[in-house]
């Protein structure tokens, strides 16, 4: 009976220490996505987010509308180009942009599914002369930083703005924010496409003084037309690409606590 009675015993015992076990439980971590890139160098894409880039969509070349002065008929085609130049380029990004150098980051392999809007990119800048100064140029999500050129894509409400790289300021004042479609935009294989793949790529401007032209448009004056432009902001300063250690890419998985670095990127010598 004894026998019988002991063995009850541990069952029972045994019963109670694997309840206790399993609700005691405690979740296994998963492993983050294993993302991998390469850097494609000397590549030209078109340079979103400052209409003075850009010429707006009309049937004759800008010379048509803008080479014979302003009188007289000539006047009626020059408002024709500055209408069409508000709406295309001013109001609107649909217009045609001129191309600027780029350094492209190119996803090549994700080994799971990471929704779009839980990747943040983190541009972190780093000057150690006269003194450290380490700050965030740009923050935000990738769904919140899409383009695909060719194809006009009006700015997320969340669309994240310029601040500072080290010592150089980009943030504008208010209304004149500089969003983050200055220093680069997040191309995806296509906007329906909602987590990060491969091919899909962050594209960087490298700004140098003949790497922009600017357009003829209505907030700059006609002697800037058609010149380079070496005073617009566009891109990272040009010290991120030759100096090491200055400013580096970060790519967070942001789905999990703490967060996770995907990957980093520096930018020395893309």
């Amino acid at each position: 009976m004894s026998d019988v009675f002991g063995s009850v015993l541990i069952v029972g015992i045994t019963i109670v220490l694997v309840a206790t076990l399993y609700a005691l439980r405690f979740p296994l971590q998963h492993a983050p996505p294993t993302v991998m890139y390469q850097i494609v160098t000397d590549s030209k894409r078109p340079v979103w987010g400052d209409p003075t880039d850009c010429y707006p969509n009309l049937p004759y070349p800008p010379s048509y509308y803008l080479g014979n002065g302003s009188t007289g008929a000539y006047q009626t085609r020059y408002n024709d180009y500055m209408q069409a130049w508000q709406q295309d380029c001013m109001n609107g990004d649909n217009g045609t942009y001129n191309m600027m150098n780029v350094t492209l980051i190119e996803f090549t392999e994700v080994s799971s599914p990471i929704s779009l809007s839980n990747v943040e990119l983190q541009f972190l800048c780093t000057n150690y002369t006269p003194t450290y100064v380490r700050t965030t140029l740009v923050q935000g999500v990738l769904s919140a930083m899409e383009w695909e050129p060719g194809q006009s894509e009006n700015l997320s409400t969340s669309a994240p703005t310029l601040s500072k790289c080290a010592t150089y300021d980009a943030s504008g004042q208010g209304a004149d924010s500089v969003y983050y479609n200055r220093m680069g935009y997040f191309d995806p294989v296509n906007f329906k496409l909602n987590v990060l793949a491969p091919a899909e790529t962050m594209v960087v401007y490298v700004h140098t003084d003949n790497s922009v032209v600017e357009a003829p448009n209505t907030i700059e004056p006609s002697s800037t037309w058609n010149k380079s432009d070496p005073d617009d902001y566009h891109g990272a300063p040009p010290w991120c690409f030759t100096v090491p250690n200055a400013c580096e890419i970060n790519f967070i998985d942001t789905a999990v606590t703490p967060n996770v670095l995907l990957t980093s990127v520096p930018l020395y010598q893309l």
